[in-house]
């Protein structure tokens, strides 16, 4: 490791770069300039990854700055409001949390592709449904009021519509 982050160090240099300025990217193109020069013998990206984490953990590269995925960017937006329009408490929201990130993660997906706004009356019932079949009755319960939070937030940031298609109405009803 210290002969690579000798030859990184070299490479920086030429390339009027500081250690700061090391991401992935960087560290490829450092590879790919020595095996244009002939090397035979060079490390492969995955094989620079324990030298990246130490400089890393040691605060001399900076860690990428990775953007939130919009199911997380929707999920802190119902905790804020959860928090400040409803006031619950911080376990009820967590609770509610947890539960809004599973039938986020479950329903809201459509080939790979987070979909809030395609959720319909059957994902609510295919959720609850699996959720009644491992939880007890009074945690069934929650989960119907854990969800109707979820979907009220939807609703009120214009995600989906005030009526959910495809219901499937309730047994014995």
């Amino acid at each position: 490791m210290l002969k690579d982050l000798g030859q990184v160090g070299l490479w920086l240099s030429r390339q009027g770069l500081d250690v700061a300025d090391l991401d992935e990217e960087r560290l490829k193109q450092h590879l790919a300039d020595l095996q244009k020069s002939g090397r035979r013998r060079v490390a492969g990206p995955r094989g620079m990854v324990p030298l990246l984490t130490f400089l890393r953990e040691a605060g001399v590269v900076p860690t990428p700055q990775v953007p939130p995925s919009p199911a997380a960017v929707l999920l802190e937006q119902y905790q804020r409001w959860m928090e400040s329009e409803r006031g619950l408490s911080a376990s009820t929201m967590l609770r509610y949390g947890n539960t809004a990130r599973r039938f986020l993660a479950e329903q809201a997906v459509i080939d790979g592709q987070f979909a809030p706004d395609a959720l319909t009356g059957v994902d609510l019932n295919e959720f609850l449904l699996r959720e009644c079949t491992r939880v007890s009755a009074g945690s069934a319960k929650g989960r119907g009021a854990e969800l109707r939070s979820l979907m009220r937030f939807l609703h009120l940031q214009g995600v989906i519509p005030m009526k959910l298609g495809g219901a499937v109405p309730p047994v014995g009803g």
